[in-house]
Parts: C-alpha cells; structure tokens; sequence
C-alpha cells in the first residue's frame, strides 16, 4: 500500500502516543525507545479504556521517529512483534496500567501479535481419519472451522441459515448493534482495523462476518440450509451420526468423529404468557423475528421489555412513532456513553489500515479495559453489602456513577426516576450501555414508561396493570429468549443417554464443555463459560477452541479414537465453578430476573473465574481426568 508520508504525519499526531511507543519498539526491534518516550506520557481515562497523552513537541518527536522507522522496515522486513520479552517491557506504556506476568501471555494472543501456541508435543500428528462437525456458522464456528483448518483437520460445517453469521445473520431489529467494544470484539487472529463505530451495527458486524468466510473459503465446507435436529452416538464406529433436514426437506444422516457445537444458548425467542396475546387486531412482532418491511412511522407502539434489546430499539425508533410507551417488568443499570460520539475517527482507522501492529495494540487496550480489570466488580464484601445495596466498593462506584446518569436525566426523586432505578446491585443482571437516547427518549413527551407488565392484550392494544387501556398499533416484544443448551438437539451418548435428561434444568459441562458419556462431543457454548464481568464471548470461543484442537492432539499422541471426560474430574470441576459463583453478585442479588439462572435456580450461563485463570486452565488437557480408548 502506497502511504503518502505527509498524510501519515498528520494522522500520527492525532494517535495515541503510547500505542505509537509500542509500534515504534516493534517496528525497530529495540525496547530502548520506551525509556526515551514514556516519562514523558501520561495516561487519562477514556472509557473503556485508558489513553495515552503527551506534549505537542514529544508528539512530532514521536510521529517522526514512526516514520523513520517504518522506512527503514519497509527497506528490511524486520520487525519483533512477538518477542515476548520486548511485548512485555512495551505493555504498561501502551496499555496505561501494569501487567501482572500471569496475563503477558494471554495478552500476546488476544492482541493478535502471536497466534494460540501448540502445548502438546505434535511429533504425531492428528489422524487423517478425525473429521469435525461444526455445528452452527455463527462467530463460535468460523473461529472452531478456522482453528481446525490450520491443523490440517477435515471439517464440515452445519447451518440452518443461507448464510454466515447466525444471530447477527437474523437478527435485524431497529438499532442492533454490538455492546462489546468493536476493536475487541472480533478474532484475535482476524483483527479489523476499519471500524466505523466503538460501538458497531449489526450490519457492520455482519459483514466482518462474511469478509472472514470469504477469505478462508468457508463456504466450500458449508452445508447451509441444513438443520441438525439430532447427534446420536454410534459406539460399534466410534463417532457421531449427525441427523439432519436439508434445504429441499429432504433428512440425512452423515457421520463424524468428532462434533463441536457452535450454537449459541439463546435461540428460541420468547413470548410472554400473557392474557389475549393473540387476540390484538394490530401488528405484533418478536424482536428476533423483526419483518424489515414494518415501518413505525406515525404509530403508536408499545415494547415489552427493558433489556438491551429494547434499549436499542427505543433508542432507534424513538424519533419516528407518534407515541411509545415502555412496558418494563424490572428496570436494568443502564450505563451511561462515555463519549460524544461513537464514530472511531478517521485517523484511528488511517493507522489501522497502514501502520503495522497499530491495529493489534488498540484490540488489546479494549481487552484490558473491559476484561479482568472489572472482575472485583462482582465479588461480594459481606460486609459491605449489609448495610450496601452495591455489594463492594468497586461496585458501588458504579452504582453511583449509574445514579448520578439517572438523576441528572430524570430529576432526583421524580416518578419517572424511581421508575428506572433498580433495587439490585450492579451487574446482578447484565449491565447495559446507554447507545446515546434511551434515557433521554424515556423524558419525550410522547412516551410513557410502565413500571409493570401488561396485564392483558385485547383487540384494541394492551390493559394495564392498574386497569387502563391503551390503543396501540403494533406491540414489540422485546422479551428475550428460551435459555436453550442444546436443548432443541436429540443428542444422546453411550448407552442412548439423552443430555436433555442428564442435565435437566441445570446443564454443566466441564472443561471444553465436556461432559461424561458423550466421548468427542465438544461445546464451545457451554455451561458456565460466558464472561460476565467483562471482555465477550469472543473469548472464550477461542480458549475452547485452543483446547478442543489439543484434547484432539493427545488422543493422537496415545492412538486412541475416543476422549471422554471422566465422571469425577467433571463433578470436582462443576463444585470448583459453584464455589467460586458462590462469591459473586449473581449469587446475592435474588431479586434480579436475569437468564442467567436456569429453572434451578443455579447460575448457568456465566463463568465466575477470572479470563486469567480460565485461559490457563485451558492450554492442555489434564490426562488423568479422560478415558482415552
């Protein structure tokens, strides 16, 4: 790529100066130039994460030093991204904070520098005869199919829809779009230096999507318009019959010698049971289920939910309908946008697409913003939280800061303030960010807010919870999703055990969603491995997907056909993962309703590790905790 050096001036003046430090170290292969630069930059908060500042002078000092810097590499191909020692000593410069050793190699990956590293010995390679299904060709499974094929392993890839993507794929809704941070959340090997917004639309996102199958011709290995409705277990052959109904209804059955599922937990929507829900004479519509061609102008609507899908709905439509009202069965901490505008700016996309590693190093400031740094936030301080609603002191500056937004929105003490005001601590449901509308959409005058669930639809629209009708034209349900792990699927192990009947209200898996009696069956949607205090799912779709690739390695190194999980390593396991959730705000804010709880009452969905940990509990399997036959 030709780089007009007078544009690459200017935009480097306008970059973070501890990132051009690091890219600078790298570039030359010579840590000395952060003990030239870094007394002379400091850091400031820029939520989520923090940004690098320095003088107009250090700034030219700085752009010219790139420069030079990247003439000289263009000239000999020499660069040190990925030496550990110099990573490290670049680290506190660039991120703005120090870096414990413990998280120095995670970092090095999750900022694309270096690829996940083999651990097991590869002297023997994985057999030609272990094929993979993928089960889903949303982000779990293009990273599982990418992950395979850099192994060299035979996949296939099964998706009910007609394209890449799953739910950023369906799910079209009036303002969707991406909560994580943009620059993080991606695959840390397909890092994107082009995106428009911090905070993306679902179409952007999408269209990452599709760029990444594209490239790595994914589609070849793709049945699309397949529905996998069952995985049975053939113990005479030592792999898995995967049922299935093509795109021209016709069933199927193929086999595999390993199945990784890659759909997600949240599938089914949801319906509210409520009264005379058939009965409206105007258009009703599930959020999942969005038809592009409604047009909300003019009418009167009412949304049932408060969650971040219908965050951003109201936020999207507000401006359109003539009246909305909100019906909210419990409010949400709803945070608020640190900045006044999401729109990355041109010059961080200009760098991105043209200065190596610059790119890399702002994913990793938006992992280390959003990940482990937040993981005190949802620990209890019994003490505190007795006489607390937050349950430590890190969670109540949040708390604070998210009363502060709704005060100065709604006036202290109004009606519609109390409407809006949890009675949980933070992070007891999922937190939710303010896309830059909602609460000032809550304050138009053509909105209402209910601070209760309709009590009935009838033809006309919905009745109250203190009896009053309100006429409406289309009611949006906004009210989420059955909490399905693999619940739709017929999987059953040996013996014809069924996993639906094995896990019943509370599934639980163990290490690389692993579970005993289901032998090569890996699911990176698992039980317990959501992050919940920061980071995204991302993350742990590429932990797993590291240790699937090694669980296959070691059955490689010891001839055998079949890993399975044996019983007691999987019951230690799930007691480690309930002791350690025992600690956190999902375990003591009981009057939160959040799908994180399964009808059990158990916390099922996230992981109450840190990422630290549960990255490095994933670099190899244990041997001692699988049969290997």
């Amino acid at each position: 790529m030709t780089t007009d050096l007078g544009e690459l001036r200017e935009n480097l003046l306008l970059a973070d100066p501890g990132v051009l430090v690091a890219v600078l170290a790298q570039l030359a292969g010579d840590p000395s130039v952060v003990a030239r630069f870094e007394a002379r930059i400091t850091h400031v908060p820029d939520p989520p994460e923090r940004a690098g500042r320095t003088d107009p002078d250090t700034a030219e000092e700085l752009a010219d030093a790139v420069i030079e810097a990247l003439t000289a590499q263009r000239r000999t191909g020499a660069m040190a991204a990925d030496d550990p020692e110099l990573f490290t000593r670049l680290l506190p410069v660039a991120l703005g904070s120090d870096v414990d050793a413990e998280h120095v190699p995670l970092l090095l990956e999750q900022g694309g520098f270096a690829p996940s590293q083999p651990t097991l010995s590869r002297e023997v390679p994985i057999p030609d005869t272990v094929n993979v299904a993928i089960i889903g060709a949303g982000i779990a499974g293009i990273n599982a199919a990418l992950a395979a094929a850099e192994e060299g392993i035979s996949y296939e890839i099964f998706d009910r829809n007609d394209e890449v993507g799953g739910t950023w794929l369906t799910t079209t809704y009036p303002g969707i779009g991406v909560d994580t941070p943009s620059a993080y959340y991606s695959l840390s090997r397909e890092v994107n230096p082009d995106w428009s917004n911090y905070y993306p639309q679902g179409a952007e996102y999408q269209a990452y999507l599709v760029a990444l199958a594209d490239k790595h011709g994914l589609r070849g290995h793709t049945r699309f318009g397949t529905e996998v409705d069952a995985l049975w277990w053939d113990e005479d052959h030592d792999r898995w019959q995967i049922h299935s109904v093509g795109p021209d209804g016709e069933r199927d059955v193929s086999h595999a010698r390993v199945v990784i599922t890659a759909a997600g937990y949240l599938n089914r929507p949801r319906w509210p049971d409520v009264p005379g829900r058939d009965d409206f004479g105007g258009t009703s519509v599930h959020s999942a289920l969005w038809d592009p061609a409604l047009d909300l102008t003019g009418k009167r609507v009412a949304i049932i939910g408060a969650g971040c899908t219908a965050v951003q709905i109201v936020d999207a439509c507000v401006e359109q309908v003539e009246h909305l009202t909100v019906f909210q069965r419990q409010p949400h901490w709803v945070a608020p946008r640190k900045r006044l505008t999401d729109e990355v700016p041109e010059h961080r996309r200009y760098l991105g697409r043209r200065l190596p590693y610059y790119a890399n190093w702002h994913r990793l400031k938006s992992y280390w913003g959003t990940a482990d740094n937040n993981y005190p936030i949802i620990l209890q301080d019994p003490e505190w939280a007795k006489t607390h609603l937050s349950i430590n002191p890190t969670n109540d500056i949040l708390l604070q800061m998210c009363l502060e937004y709704i005060d100065h929105t709604f006036g202290a003490g109004t009606e519609l303030a109390k409407k809006v005001t949890p009675d949980f601590a933070p992070y007891g449901k999922r937190i939710i960010r303010d896309p830059g509308g909602y609460y000032a959409a809550l304050t138009r005058t053509h909105v209402d807010v209910e601070a209760s669930e309709p009590a009935q639809v009838n033809v006309n629209g919905i009745v109250t919870a203190d009896g009053r009708q309100i006429d409406l034209d289309i009611i949006i349900y906004a009210t989420g999703y059955h909490l399905d792990f693999l619940s739709t699927v017929d999987i059953r192990g040996r013996d014809g055990r069924r996993l639906a009947d094995v896990w019943g209200d509370s599934p639980s898996a163990y290490r690389g969603g692993t579970v005993p009696g289901f032998p090569n069956l890996f699911i990176t949607s698992a039980p317990n491995y959501s992050p919940g205090h920061g980071a995204g799912a991302n993350f742990s779709m590429e932990v797993l997907s590291h240790y699937i690739i090694e669980c296959l390695q070691l059955m490689a190194l010891r001839g055998a056909s079949t890993i399975e999980v044996t019983e007691e390593a999987f019951e230690e396991y799930v007691a480690a993962i309930d002791e350690a959730m025992s600690r956190t705000v999902w375990c003591h804010t009981p009057n939160a309703h959040t799908y994180y709880r399964s009808g059990s009452g158990r916390v099922v969905v996230s992981t109450p590790f840190r990422l630290v940990d549960l990255w490095h509990q994933h670099r190899a399997p244990v041997e001692e905790d699988f049969v290997l036959k």
